[in-house]
């Protein structure tokens, strides 16, 4: 019973740190790099943690004082305070994965401005806000017409072209949203959102090699970004390619694991799968090359 308590107790000490940290992550901006998105994301965190446990902590002061004073006993002198900034981290880094609104953007449109990412023209502007508002609220068929008017106002508005592709993709008409990011990669050859797309759109219609030749141009364009070598190595497995699937997902967890990435589990199931799968296939040597090869120990 005491454990079941303690339990609840930590849930809805997660979920109340979870949803304050939510609030200060809507302040981030989505136009920079993931790395410092990220960051920034953890730094709400940490400052949430930290200032849960001093307000406990000089609350059981007050209290120790308090119960002194009315004992007329000396025993509250001096003590130690101790921050944990690290308590419960990975649980309200993953918990806001899931629930967090702002987090979502975050993690999903990260792609940096270039020269023609945005329009000048007004119009063009307005529509495109008229379909995030749409994208928003999840009236995806309402958002397409809105995007739809943005780029015929500036055929060379990059991110209006990846939204109306995302939109696309949300109705399930993956060929046409192919085509809005190949249009925006005309336009930017740069654009990690359009070809990241791309790539999942492709994996939605099963063609596992076509998706992992997309997640390959990406890891070329951007080889810090573990989002690249996460969906070759899935899609990659998936199209027999098992080798360079558990390659590329080991280096996706390493890079996840340097950088605090909420995401670091999501590789980590999918290495677990990977494990199990070769085991049963009798191919588990494949796993231990590619452990190696990335200085991991998996004695």
């Amino acid at each position: 019973m005491a454990q079941d308590t303690a339990e609840a107790g930590t849930e809805a000490t997660i979920k109340k740190l979870s949803d304050n940290a939510c609030e200060c992550t809507r302040e981030i901006s989505t136009f920079q790099v993931k790395d410092s998105i990220i960051s920034q994301i953890n730094s709400c965190i940490s400052a949430e943690i930290m200032k849960d446990q001093m307000t406990k902590l000089l609350g059981n002061l007050q209290k120790a004082e308090e119960d002194s004073a009315e004992t007329k006993s000396d025993t509250v002198k001096e003590r130690t305070i101790k921050i944990y900034a690290k308590q419960n981290f990975e649980e309200i880094q993953a918990y806001m994965l899931k629930n967090c609104p702002s987090v979502k953007t975050l993690m999903s449109a990260y792609d940096v401005k270039g020269k023609k990412s945005m329009s000048t023209n007004k119009k063009a502007l307005e529509y495109y806000q008229e379909g995030q508002d749409y994208s928003a609220r999840e009236q995806y068929d309402l958002a397409i017409v809105s995007y739809n008017k943005a780029v015929k106002k500036d055929p060379d508005f990059a991110f209006a072209w990846d939204n109306l592709g995302i939109s696309y993709r949300k109705r399930g008409n993956f060929k046409e949203a192919i085509k809005c990011y190949e249009k925006s990669l005309e336009i930017d050859p740069n654009g990690a959102v359009p070809l990241q797309s791309m790539a999942v759109a492709y994996g939605l219609m099963n063609d596992f090699k076509k998706s992992a030749e997309v997640y390959d141009r990406f890891i070329k364009l951007h080889p810090e970004d573990p989002e690249g070598y996460f969906g070759s190595g899935r899609a990659s497995y998936l199209a027999g390619d098992y080798s360079k699937g558990v390659d590329n997902m080991f280096k996706a967890y390493k890079i996840y694991l340097e950088t605090e990435s909420p995401y670091v589990n999501d590789a980590q199931q999918v290495l677990a799968s990977f494990y199990t799968d070769l085991k049963e296939k009798g191919k588990f040597e494949i796993f231990e090359e590619a452990a190696k090869n990335n200085g991991i120990n998996i004695q």
